[in-house]
């Protein structure tokens, strides 16, 4: 194997730097547009879609200064680039493999550590293919975090770094998946073709003289979805499998529900700026090719398939065929993308070996700290070196509660999750905010389907764990702003759970992309879509079905449940929180936009006497 490293010349000029980096991200953005007559387009389409991204990142200067650190490639590992591994479909996919040169004298096989996914693996500083020579572009424009995440130079968006996992005695395979970048094959998003060809290259890396025939799955985001599509496949070959465990660090399992219409509300914010910024550039065939597989981009899927249906069931990870040992990351700073898939997947996997890794840190600076590296090879040389340590014994679940985005309260190792020692508390609503005992009284507060919203506070007169899943029961109904004007038949309700300090501020937490300044956990629903799918939810967390409209009449008063996104937190005595139930976004996360025109006329929501409206808190003994 040989050493194909490539270094450019760095500039020391600032504006020199700003102009080569907005030239060559706008000439990749044009490249594509172009062949296809479609360049003006296409490009606003994508600056729209970049646009709170690339406007926060030149204000803060954050685009001269990539909020990472780069490190040198260790002169130990050895890179081989664009390695072909066949498909029994008729062509091949493509990876880098990087090895220790010293253990490559001894041709001794070792176990290895795997990647795959659909951007592109020459983005990597050591090739020259990045903005500048730096890190990939995504730490020039997504916030991070402190710390910033420390890796080498031959380190891809997302994937585990060579220079940690080589010198941990392991070999690191990172592969483009079907039909991006220089693989073959035909490209598509969350698909179980993408996890059988995954699952085949698996194998045959597993059968190389290298390699130990031990395989563990490693990455963020779209590294862990790949990760479930892969070991949701069942290997039917004679023999073992090579595939013997997964960490998949953040990864959504059900693409309706999850993002692009989360309790019924189409978000397509997200989808646009990564078909647009991330995927589109590395697809290895046209768009319209893309089309006719897919169906659509990612962003305009919902157009075609606004319900569940057919199309958004087959990108439901089928979680119970899941089988191999797993250490999954359910973060709680992720709710606007990954922490309900991850949190469902520790829920109903199969694998008698599952471990959840919970934090409400920076999503990549906790990927690489030295904790978590740490963590991780630990489950690695558990599974693939067959190494007696901690995991031997580790009880299940690592929960991380935190004061604030800044002070984690406690850190301990927990039997299950949620907390069978659970106790839900309802904090039912009334005039004044939230209390213990539901009013005798009907009541109702109003505000504008706009543009408005309702605050409901209540302050703990003790020490107080929140830890796990809150449920928001609501009545409510949609009135017009007179009687002769038309009431609309449907209504999105935004919802979040603000803390409070001793002095009624907010004290914020670490959120989705970087988001430095949001609260402790929030929702969505459209009350239209409010059934309940009665075999996916369970009596702590409620799953919308997506399968059905039920509208509003004139007058009518309808009950919703609504589970809002998992998380932990701590309340010292006279500190309290805030319900906020609104027509808009009150805690916008950058690029994740919510289709809100709907909205109309006048909310109403009822509380008090036969109208049980309450917010269930999961309250841990002390």
């Amino acid at each position: 194997m040989g050493d194909r490293r490539f270094r450019l010349e760095e500039s020391n000029d600032i504006g020199e730097h700003f102009y080569m980096f907005i030239g060559s991200f706008l000439r990749r953005l044009h490249t594509r547009a172009k062949k296809k007559k479609l360049m003006i387009s296409e490009t606003w389409k994508t600056l729209k879609a970049a646009y709170p991204m690339l406007q926060q990142a030149i204000k803060s200067l954050q685009i001269f200064n990539p909020q990472c650190k780069l490190e040198e490639a260790d002169p130990d590992v050895d890179c081989e680039y664009d390695v072909k591994i066949p498909i029994s479909k008729g062509y091949s996919l493509t990876a880098n493999i990087f090895r220790s040169k010293a253990r490559m004298k001894n041709s001794s096989a070792e176990p290895v550590i795997m990647c795959a996914h659909p951007y592109d693996n020459h983005l990597i500083p050591a090739m020259g293919r990045t903005p500048i020579a730096g890190p990939p572009q995504q730490y020039r424009l997504i916030p991070q975090g402190h710390p910033y995440p420390i890796f080498s130079k031959l380190t891809s968006w997302e994937s585990p770094d060579p220079n940690y996992w080589v010198s941990a005695g392991y070999t690191l395979v990172n592969l483009n998946l079907p039909g991006y970048s220089n693989s073959g094959g035909t490209a598509s998003i969350v698909s179980m073709a993408q996890g059988t060809d995954y699952r085949e290259a698996i194998e045959w890396v597993g059968q190389q003289d290298w390699c130990t025939g031990s395989i563990g799955l490693l990455g963020v985001s779209y590294l862990a979805i790949s990760q479930f599509l892969a070991a949701a496949c069942s290997y039917t070959e004679n023999g073992s499998s090579a595939l013997k465990c997964i960490v998949p660090w953040e990864g959504l399992t059900d693409v309706y529900r999850d993002v692009a219409c989360p309790g019924g509300v189409t978000g397509s914010g997200f989808l646009n700026f990564w078909w647009h910024t991330e995927v589109k550039q590395a697809l290895n065939q046209s768009v319209e090719e893309f089309i006719k597989t897919e169906g659509a981009i990612p962003p305009e899927v919902i157009k075609l398939h606004p319900m569940m249906d057919s199309y958004w069931e087959s990108k439901a990870i089928k979680l119970e065929e899941i089988e191999v040992p797993m250490l999954v990351c359910g973060s709680f700073s992720d709710h606007e993308l990954h922490t309900r898939g991850s949190h469902r997947a520790f829920e109903r996997v199969s694998s008698a070996q599952k471990w959840l890794y919970t934090h409400r840190g920076g999503k990549w600076s906790e990927f690489y700290s030295q904790e978590a590296c740490s963590l991780i090879k630990d489950f690695m040389d558990h599974f693939l070196k067959g190494e007696s340590n901690r995991f031997a014994t580790a009880k299940p679940v690592r929960l991380e509660i935190r004061s604030s985005r800044d002070e984690v309260h406690e850190l301990r190792w927990e039997d299950e999750w949620p907390l069978s020692r659970t106790e839900y508390r309802k904090l039912f609503l009334n005039q004044t905010g939230l209390q213990t005992e539901i009013p005798t009284s009907e009541a109702e507060v109003s505000y504008s389907g706009k543009k408005g919203s309702a605050e409901f506070d209540y302050t703990f007169n003790v020490d107080t764990e929140l830890s796990g899943f809150m449920n928001l029961r609501l009545w409510v109904e949609a009135r017009s702003f007179n009687e002769g004007s038309q009431c609309s038949d449907d209504m999105i309700l935004c919802v979040v759970v603000d803390k409070l300090d001793e002095c009624g501020r907010s004290v914020r937490f670490n959120g989705t992309l970087g988001i430095s300044d949001d609260v402790v956990t929030r929702g969505y629903l459209r009350v239209s879509r409010r059934e309940i799918d009665s075999v996916l939810s369970t009596s702590w967390r409620f799953e919308f079905s997506g399968r059905s409209k039920q509208t509003l009449s004139r007058g009518e008063i309808v009950p919703i449940d609504l589970t809002l996104q998992p998380s932990s937190t701590f309340f010292s005595k006279g500190e309290g929180l805030r319900l906020v139930v609104a027509s808009y976004e009150t805690c916008p996360s950058p690029i994740f936009t919510k289709d809100l025109s709907i909205n109309s006329g006048t909310h109403i929501l009822h509380f008090g006497g036969r109208y049980d409206s309450h917010l269930s808190v999961p309250v841990i003994p002390a």
